[in-house]
């Protein structure tokens, strides 16, 4: 019995360690607490260029050029999702732990509570929230914004071995002076190596143009690269980490804009029983 026993744990210890693919799916599941922490960094330098005369009243206005702003936050959450019911939902609740801005206004104020819906196999459906300190429209666009996350985080279920890789294209709108302008993210996740029931994935993102201002001509191109780990016992993403950087040109009738921006993204989590 005993080296019955031995030739098992022998088969299962070769087994996970000679793994060489993963069924990539990325979802909340039932009865989990997930301990969240989101770290965005950003720096914009824009600069003007145009005549001497354009010099001089940017130099009257007291307005630098270039002009760079550098921005930061980290937002601590809690998701606690409940018992299954119906064979597939189950009850799903987002608490703000800590937030944090470099900014005067903090968009996520500490103690706010979002609720939802969560789904086997999809990202969940957030329907109310609840903070005494924010008016009817901030939790609309809370909401809204939190939604737009979760649709970015949310992989269709595949297959992939190591060396593979797959993409996925996300579109972003930058509005600017009363226009929008269209530009498609693709990432490409290529998976590297599998150990200690961890995925891990290298990221490259891309961003081009798709759709140009009605008001002047603009041009912007940009990318970036970082890393992405799967905790496969629990189908979700335990760390994200992206640094990107895009360049973007306007140029007007009587000057043009040179705007150059570089972005962090870091998001952690830890997966408990609940």
């Amino acid at each position: 019995m005993k080296k019955i026993l031995f030739l098992i744990s022998i088969l299962q210890f070769s087994l996970l360690y000679s793994q060489d693919e993963i069924i990539l799916k990325g979802y909340y599941s039932p009865q989990k607490k997930y301990n969240q922490i989101i770290q965005q960094t950003s720096e914009t330098t824009l600069e003007y260029i145009g005549s001497e005369e354009l010099r001089e009243n940017l130099k009257k206005k007291n307005i630098q050029n270039p002009t760079i702003t550098n921005q930061s936050s980290t937002n601590e959450a809690v998701v606690f999702t409940g018992k299954l019911y119906n064979s597939k939902n189950f009850p799903l609740k987002m608490k703000f732990t800590k937030t944090t801005n470099s900014s005067e206004t903090t968009p996520i104020l500490e103690g706010t509570e979002i609720y939802g819906t969560g789904t086997i196999g999809e990202m969940p459906k957030l329907d109310s929230i609840t903070s005494n300190r924010m008016d009817e429209n901030s939790k609309k666009s809370i909401l809204e914004s939190l939604q737009a996350t979760f649709s970015q985080l949310n992989f269709p279920e595949r297959k992939i071995k190591i060396g593979e890789s797959f993409s996925r294209k996300s579109p972003l709108s930058i509005p600017i002076s009363g226009d929008t302008i269209n530009i498609s993210m693709n990432s490409s996740f290529k998976l590297i190596s599998i150990s200690n029931g961890k995925a891990n994935l290298d990221v490259v993102v891309i961003f081009t143009m798709e759709t140009n201002s009605s008001k002047f001509e603009v041009t912007a191109n940009g990318q970036g690269k970082g890393i992405m780990i799967y905790d496969i016992k629990n189908n979700f993403i335990s760390k994200y980490e992206t640094d990107t950087e895009m360049n973007m040109y306007f140029k007007t009738e009587k000057f043009d804009i040179l705007m150059k921006s570089k972005s962090g993204y870091k998001q952690k989590v830890e997966i408990f029983n609940n």
